[in-house]
């Protein structure tokens, strides 16, 4: 009777209303006020994302749009310069404009999204983000939709279920955690109210021992729950299903999908960079267009060259690395062949990126060694924007990538990426063919480095052909990326998802 008067309510309101839950977030839209602005913490593409699906659904006048994330006091603080008390002002003009801060210690400290703490470890904090969301903001808003993002929502779409509130979970990355039903109640989460909806890691019995011991995994949970799930590209949903990479999905994962792909409430919605990645605008370098392409990237190339300690040689076709140092991205892959790379084809590399210590350590004694032709600097955003402008070529061996951004930013920039054919690399980028004036960068299958190494000598030559013939490919590039991946075409797929959802809810 109760869930029954809760339908009739939604059914009366003008616009059905979507909850988008989020860790993170690079920036809200300006229609939302000028304290929006304080509100920008990124841990990876799920920030970015997250900033442009909002961006589109509050111009999108069909939907009342709320977004709940942390408030990660110290972040805000660090932006703004003002205290703990106008940091609560903050909190309520905000939540009247529909963006709800989620106020818990676990999170106050917090400068990362994603580092870790003793005394509140991420379990901690995933479940007090999502214990607001349950206990206040569902029964407060009744939400129509409520749209989850990767681990730290995953109890979300079962407790929907509960409430009779339909759910989209998109996987931006296989990382779980796991923690038992009793654990869960004590962190203020009444889960008997959903465990049917629950994936646990061993077969469910009716025993104490079921409570107290066997644990819940959270996105496994948050697949198997939800009405409809996503991946952030058509092909790393196809290698899911297909059963690729067994040590990296884990196993609950990998069959939680397999039986939303078998429902056929499976999709691939690929990622796009956000609208101001984009040479015309972009801050921090000399801006160009396509036509004048070729002399404006010679000029940020020194600019770059200078900034992050390479010898100033603009003839020479330079490499960059964008993502973070992690076994993922395949680093161990350039560490092999990047002096010879730099000795055999008169190249250079840099990288801007933070990540494992051992990788970090790795660049740095080999750009030591490597005469100003090998430059690496922990990331900075500015430095980052920079290297897409002067660079010739954009990095991306990875062993698996869910979506990536950077081969989508690069050619934007006239810099053409140099991947691996895996998940969103395979999607997003094509053999480059100047004969049928046709692909956009250079690609290899292998995760080896003499297969990295080929297709970066692929690359040299391309760089090698007369400047004529290179502007025109780039002009072509670059035209085609900045229409073809956008966050406009990306927030029109997922509203296609929340239009689904409403038709089967009614």
């Amino acid at each position: 009777m109760k869930l029954a008067k809760l339908n009739t309510r939604r059914r009366r309101r003008s616009r059905p209303c979507v909850l988008l839950c989020t860790p993170e977030i690079t920036e809200l839209p300006e229609g939302l006020g000028n304290a929006a602005q304080y509100i920008r913490v990124k841990g990876g593409g799920l920030g970015d994302i997250s900033a442009g699906l909002i961006q589109y659904l509050h111009q999108d006048a069909r939907f009342d749009l709320h977004v709940v994330l942390p408030r990660y006091d110290a972040k805000i603080r660090d932006l703004a310069r003002i205290t703990y008390r106008e940091i609560d002002l903050l909190g309520r003009l905000l939540g009247r404009q529909g963006v709800h801060l989620v106020m818990d210690s676990a999170f106050t400290a917090l400068t990362e999204v994603y580092g870790e703490s003793e005394i509140h470890p991420s379990i901690r904090r995933a479940e007090a983000f999502q214990r607001t969301i349950i206990n206040d903001l569902f029964v407060r808003l009744e939400p129509d939709i409520v749209h989850c993002n990767d681990w730290m929502t995953g109890l979300i779409p079962a407790a929907a279920r509960a409430h009779g509130i339909k759910s989209l979970f998109t996987l931006h990355n296989v990382f779980t955690e796991m923690e038992t039903p009793r654990d869960i109640d004590r962190s203020g989460i009444d889960v008997r109210r959903f465990r049917e909806f629950l994936y646990y890691q061993s077969w469910p019995d009716d025993s104490l021992a079921n409570w107290n011991f066997n644990k819940v995994d959270f996105t496994a949970t948050g697949i198997h729950a939800a009405d409809i799930v996503n991946t952030v590209s058509p092909a790393f949903l196809e290698e899911i299903v297909a059963g690729e990479f067994p040590d990296i999905i884990p196993m609950s994962v990998r069959h939680a999908v397999r039986e939303k792909h078998a429902e056929q409430r499976a999709l691939g919605i690929l990622n796009a960079p956000g609208d101001a990645i984009d040479p015309r605008i972009c801050p921090y370098i000399t801006p160009y267009d396509i036509e004048d392409v070729m002399p404006q990237k010679r000029v940020n190339k020194e600019r770059f060259q200078q900034d992050i300690g390479l010898r100033v040689e603009t003839e020479r076709p330079l490499f960059f690395w964008p993502s973070r140092l992690y076994a993922q991205k395949g680093p161990e892959l350039l560490a092999a062949i990047a002096s010879d790379c730099v000795q055999r084809h008169g190249a250079q590399i840099a990288l801007v990126a933070s990540g494992d210590r051992i990788f970090e350590t790795t660049f740095r004694k080999l750009a030591a060694a490597s005469n100003g032709q090998i430059a690496y600097h922990a990331f900075r955003e500015e430095l980052n924007l920079l290297g897409h402008a002067g660079s010739d070529f954009i990095l991306m061996p990875s062993r698996y990538e869910p979506c990536g951004l950077p081969q989508m930013i690069g050619p934007r920039f006239g810099s053409l990426p140099v991947v691996r054919a895996t998940g969103g690399l395979k999607d997003t980028v094509s053999p480059l063919d100047e004969t049928y004036s046709s692909g956009n960068g250079f690609v290899f299958v292998p995760h080896t480095s003499a297969a990295l190494a080929g297709a970066v000598a692929d690359a040299v030559r391309f760089y090698r052909e007369p400047e004529e013939t290179r502007a025109r490919t780039l002009q072509r590039v670059m035209s085609e990326s900045i229409e073809r991946h956008t966050l406009a075409a990306t927030a029109k797929e997922y509203i296609k998802v929340y239009e689904r959802l409403l038709e089967e809810g009614s």
